[in-house]
């Protein structure tokens, strides 16, 4: 074995030339991480670095979905501290530099897992084996894609770590630690980090338990005041994301999902021959015809870690590593069948008594703890491999050698050998008696290899800087160009159909607003009315009031341009009379709606209808929003004050925008008379009217807008969205009083 001499350095040292080996084309080849990751996550993060660079909040985001609030996305990343610090090191940080803070933080992970295994006795090998594991095997490789899973992921070891550290030593100082380091975590609302903090309890409360009974009475103090102090901590950074993500949530489309919906993300146990066999169902080189989903079930963490598990039988004969080998056995075994979904009992089950559990869809998020697991044990057992036997050494690596070739041969790829040929030359090399740490160097050099070949080989793990492209684009460049509705700030907005999903999000980081987006979660009110897609990947829903040709929503969001593409796995779409084609493109053509009305505008007749009553899809057509608005209110508040509003308030108003940001719009009204202003913005709780600096009731119009009524006179209005009274909105409606507003 390698002497427990090897220091942390030269570990930490080997491990960092493991990362950019592994991630060397997204590093530095100007690749970048595939799919979600670019398409999704990257703009959102981009708002938020952008935002706060430009002296802006990022609380709402107005380039998605007509307005979205952004504070309140579980999947945002705004409270993510780490990579939100990278992301605002630059002025205008691109896709690269994005990879480059997610990677960085699977390193910080891979770094705590170094010595967190060695503080479980582990050896050099172990640590520096099971460290790779659980950067780079299993789903870690395939489901990169996913930013804020992949964040949540690399915490957990620094959370374990911590919570190590205060238990060795409780103080104040390691109290905060472990606090900062699990309120980090928590900040990426997903199941991988629900199911990560009931492993981290237990694990937790075994320690805890066996720590108490060994220490004294002081030291029970000192304990408790530093699990205190963490608690205090980790809520402290973790409670804003929580708050505000309950919030806009309960106003969703997903305040809860039917267990139903768990069954396209279930595995089944075919999902396992992915363990020994990387390719299995021709899965890597046929991903849309694999008869398993290979992205989110691919569980394989290399030839040598498997291999390593042999050495089981050793450790197991030590007490403390037995009890270790316990625990992540059991979290192994949870996992597994967690991941299985609704193919067994056990998680209808669950669906029905954990807490929580009723807001995911995807069981297969559990093979992030399985991979966990598996990075732990195999690391463990990896450090009772004999490094001095020639026999050992030899047996390993034949074997290594004749599994890779196999593994190669049906993967079909000349590049794919590599890893054959790096086993067999540490075959060679290691034909002579040499140092402990010489052994481990080539053992880590065939893991490398294997991972290259199999896991990081650009199926899962990197694809082209589509960002870039898109900003390059003709089309993007023309919008750019043209989208201005003539007023301070207000740029008008385009729609989309037909498109691919760069024309989803993307838009966010060339400042073009759009209707659409890329999210599961999307607010209830503009789902019902609008009807928006999840992305472009995913069939638009019909709705009532938004249909075409008159498209009606759209001329009250302020749609000047519709983007079409030429998908040919979908109906092709020609837009109606009232539009026409402005260019003409090799991917998407571009066409002016000529029906789009201004930002804001002055009714001065009004129709109210009773709360939940909903206008004749014919009237609602056929209405001059200029000239007519439909009170269409909340909750009876809304419906009486409204109504009663409506009777005095009739006359012409002229608003000008005077400065606008993400959360603040200043207009200047001047009248002779009360009249209306309508703004084509969403009537979203915490966004609220100031009229001079006073408070002014704002009223839901034309279904799921803004409207408030003007006094006579010259005034300052303004249009601010604060995001704790979102918070306190949900609250009230949560758990107030029957009668209490709804949504």
């Amino acid at each position: 074995m390698i002497p427990e001499t090897t220091s942390y350095r030269r570990l930490l040292l080997a491990l960092c030339v493991v990362w950019v080996l592994l991630n060397f084309n997204v590093l530095f080849m100007g690749r970048v991480l595939p799919w979600d990751a670019i398409d999704q996550f990257y703009p959102t993060v981009y708002f938020n670095a952008h935002a706060l660079r430009s002296g802006q909040w990022p609380w709402w985001n107005p380039y998605i979905y007509g307005g979205y609030a952004q504070i309140g996305d579980p999947q945002g990343m705004m409270f993510s501290p780490l990579l939100m610090a990278w992301m605002v090191l630059r002025a205008e940080p691109g896709a690269v530099w994005f990879c480059w803070g997610v990677l960085l933080h699977l390193l910080l992970g891979g770094a705590a897992m170094l010595d967190l295994l060695r503080r479980h006795g582990a050896n050099a090998l172990g640590c520096l084996v099971g460290a790779t594991v659980f950067m780079a095997g299993g789903v870690a490789a395939s489901r990169l894609e996913h930013t804020p899973i992949v964040i949540a992921y690399a915490y957990v070891p620094v959370v374990l770590l911590a919570l190590r550290y205060l238990l060795s030593r409780p103080s104040i100082g390691f109290g905060c630690l472990l606090g900062f380091a699990a309120g980090a975590m928590v900040t990426q609302l997903v199941q991988v980090t629900y199911l990560f903090v009931l492993m981290i309890a237990a694990y937790g409360a075994v320690a805890v338990v066996r720590q108490w009974s060994a220490v004294t009475v002081a030291q029970r103090r000192a304990l408790a005041m530093a699990m205190a102090v963490a608690l205090v901590v980790a809520l402290v950074v973790g409670l804003p994301q929580l708050a505000f993500s309950w919030a806009a949530m309960s106003l969703s489309n997903r305040n809860a999902l039917p267990l139903s919906f768990a069954t396209v993300g279930s595995l089944d146990l075919r999902t396992f021959a992915f363990l020994v066999h990387p390719n299995a169902f021709n899965a890597q080189r046929d991903l849309a015809h694999s008869p398993v989903d290979v992205i989110e079930g691919f569980l394989y963490i290399g030839v040598v870690p498997l291999l390593a598990l042999f050495g089981l039988k050793r450790a197991w004969s030590d007490g403390a590593t037995r009890r270790t080998l316990v625990f992540f056995g059991a979290v192994a075994v949870a996992a597994s069948l967690y991941m299985l979904g609704t193919h067994t009992p056990l998680y209808g089950w669950l669906y029905a008594w954990l807490p929580g559990l009723v807001h995911f869809r995807r069981p297969a998020d559990a093979a992030y703890l399985l991979n966990f697991a598996l990075a732990f044990v195999s690391g463990i057992a990896a450090s009772r491999i004999d490094l001095q036997s020639r026999r050992e050494l030899t047996v390993l690596l034949v074997v290594a050698t004749a599994w890779l070739a196999v593994l190669a041969a049906s993967m079909h790829h000349g590049s794919s050998f590599v890893c054959v040929a790096v086993a067999a030359f540490a075959l060679w090399r290691l034909r002579k008696p040499g140092s402990d740490w010489r052994a481990a160097v080539w053992l880590m050099a065939v893991l490398v290899a294997d991972y290259r070949s199999l896991n990081l080989n650009g199926t899962f793990n990197e694809g082209g800087d589509g960002a870039a492209r898109f900003a390059r684009h003709p089309a993007v460049r023309y919008l750019s160009q043209q989208l201005s509705s003539g007023q301070v700030g207000m740029a008008d907005r385009i729609t989309t159909t037909n498109t691919n999903t760069n024309w989803d999000n993307t838009v966010i980081v060339t400042g073009m607003s759009s209707t659409q987006g890329y999210n599961p979660l999307r607010y209830a009110l503009y789902e019902t009315w609008y009807g928006p897609r999840e992305s472009s990947s995913v069939p638009a829903v019909g709705v009532p009031y938004n249909v075409s040709p008159t498209n009606r929503l759209d001329d009250l969001l302020g749609v000047r341009y519709v983007v079409v593409g030429h998908r040919t796995d979908l109906p092709p779409y020609t837009p109606p009379p009232q539009h026409h084609m402005v260019q003409a493109g090799r991917d998407v053509d571009i066409w002016r709606r000529e029906t789009a009305y201004p930002r804001f505008l002055n009714p001065t007749l009004s129709r109210s209808l009773a709360v939940d009553e909903w206008p004749a899809v014919s009237d609602f057509e056929a209405t001059d929003f200029a000239t007519t608005l439909w009170l269409t209110p909340r909750d009876n508040d809304d419906f009486v004050v409204g109504r009663a509003t409506s009777l005095s308030c009739g006359g012409i108003v002229d608003a000008r925008v005077r400065a606008s940001t993400h959360t603040r719009i200043d207009l200047l009204t001047r009248s002779t008379e009360a009249g209306w202003v309508v703004a084509g913005e969403l009537d979203y709780p915490g966004w609220e009217a100031e009229l001079d600096g006073i408070p002014l009731a704002v009223h839901r119009a034309n279904g799921m807008f803004r409207a408030v009524c003007v006094p006579a006179g010259d005034h300052s209005l303004s249009f601010v969205f604060h995001p704790w009274h979102l918070v306190a909105y949900a609250w009230r409606r949560q758990f107030g009083t029957p009668g209490t507003p709804g949504s």
